[in-house]
């Protein structure tokens, strides 16, 4: 257990919102794209998001553009149980529900044109988070509880137009990462494993009845880079095709324990006492082609879809600053996966756009892979919105999601026999709001 605390906790900082994204990315960034689910990232320039889903888009802006957005995520998720034990076999409890906790999602894009062929543009995004705190006393309290992650993604680009009908545009981004995550620890478990059953028991620390915990937080600033090109064969026509790289993180963190007292003698040779560690995780690349079809002068359609380079996760492993503790190493084995959608947009007159979506999103876990704290699988997303533009300098968007999540098997043993068995299964909705000003 105490080997790969800080290992699980890596885990947690990449698992995310299983809501809403493709294992850990999340994808509110823009309210007016949310409306169409997303489906115009690398084509759509009705507002500066442009910025961060394609920069190559900004040479289509003829004014100085910025957005502000907030976006909140309501999950509701539950676990059914189908006959969890402990290392003795003995039942570990019941059902638990409402453990994907609300979600607060900041973010904000600039676009500067400097001349008729290049453009500057700037994002801030909020690419990665989660929020889950489960039941103290779920069945799965030895796998996990509470985790929490806050990530903010800076994102400077510029663009420039090569001919009338073709621009590219590129960008660097700095992602500074803030985590924290706690699971119980059974010392039941840990002594009848390293000690004898007949001296736990004389102590009282048996499976079940000498809960512990552990706290592990950390931190991080990474760097990555992405590219993209816009092109127009037709003037109904657009094709976007844009590039982010993997980024490399090189993650510190501290763990710390609260121990029972009668299980204290569990840590004379220096384990489950403070300690911090490191572990390096590769986070994966991917590839986004859209294309924007103004099929009548009212109508807009969007396709897109979107590549991740998952299978870059093949293990993770953890150096712990203690000499006693050997490095630990988890099995993700990710398969690569993909995101395909399509979407419209139709105006209503001057001041009324609206607009719908769908998107599935595939999961790159492993069904034998998967852990409870993201218990992930495959997501359909269905989104409506609108845009309101009262004058030429504001305009308004508002954009809903519901992402349905297939129901997830589950069944994983811990460290010390621990065997969580059941269903994950839930929904999400996802509402965003945006205000853009023209200069």
């Amino acid at each position: 257990m105490y080997r790969t605390s800080l290992l699980t906790f890596i885990f947690a900082s990449t698992a995310l919102s299983a809501a809403h994204a493709d294992s850990f990315a999340v994808n509110e960034y823009s309210a007016s794209d949310l409306g169409r689910a997303n489906t115009g990232r690398v084509t759509q320039t009705d507002d500066p998001a442009a910025a961060f889903g394609n920069p190559a888009l900004m040479t289509a802006f003829e004014k100085a553009q910025v957005s502000l957005v907030a976006s909140g995520i309501l999950g509701n998720a539950k676990f059914d149980d189908d006959g969890s034990t402990d290392a003795l076999g003995n039942p570990l409890g019941g059902n638990t529900d409402g453990f994907l906790t609300d979600n607060f999602i900041p973010s904000g894009h600039l676009v500067y044109p400097l001349n008729d062929r290049v453009a500057l543009g700037f994002s801030v995004t909020v690419p990665f988070g989660l929020s889950t705190d489960y039941d103290r006393d779920w069945p799965g309290r030895y796998q996990a509880l509470t985790s929490e992650l806050q990530t903010i993604n800076l994102n400077p680009s510029i663009a420039y137009e090569l001919t009338d009908t073709l621009s590219i545009g590129g960008g660097v981004s700095a992602q500074y990462i803030d985590a924290r995550l706690t699971s119980a620890v059974d010392f039941g478990a840990v002594c009848f494993n390293q000690v004898d059953p007949v001296t736990c028991a004389g102590a009282g620390v048996t499976p079940q009845m000498a809960d512990g915990r552990i706290e592990v937080e950390g931190n991080d600033w990474s760097y990555g880079w992405n590219a993209g090109l816009a092109w127009t064969p037709h003037p109904d026509w657009l094709i976007g095709l844009h590039y982010r790289s993997g980024i490399d993180q090189d993650l510190e963190g501290d763990a710390s324990f609260i121990v029972p007292a009668n299980a204290s003698f569990l840590t004379a040779n220096g384990a489950f006492t403070d300690t911090g560690g490191q572990a390096g995780l590769d986070l994966p690349a991917s590839t986004e082609l859209g294309v924007r079809w103004q099929a009548t002068e009212r109508t807009t359609l969007y396709a897109n879809a979107q590549w991740s380079e998952w299978s870059s996760l093949e293990e993770l492993r953890v150096q712990f600053d203690s000499p006693i503790q050997p490095d630990s190493v988890e099995e993700l084995n990710y398969d690569d996966a993909g995101r395909y959608g399509f979407g419209g947009d139709y105006e209503l007159n001057d001041q009324w756009t609206v607009r719908a979506g769908y998107a599935f999103d595939e999961s790159p876990a492993r069904p034998g892979f998967r852990t409870a704290r993201i218990p992930d699988n495959d997501r359909h997303i269905f989104a409506v919105g609108t845009t309101w533009t009262p004058n030429e300098a504001w305009s308004i968007d508002a954009g809903y999601n519901r992402v349905t999540i297939e129901d997830a098997d589950f069944d994983r043993t811990g460290n010390y026999g621990d065997r969580v068995v059941g269903t994950f299964s839930g929904h999400a909705d996802v509402m965003s709001v945006s205000a853009t000003r023209s200069f």
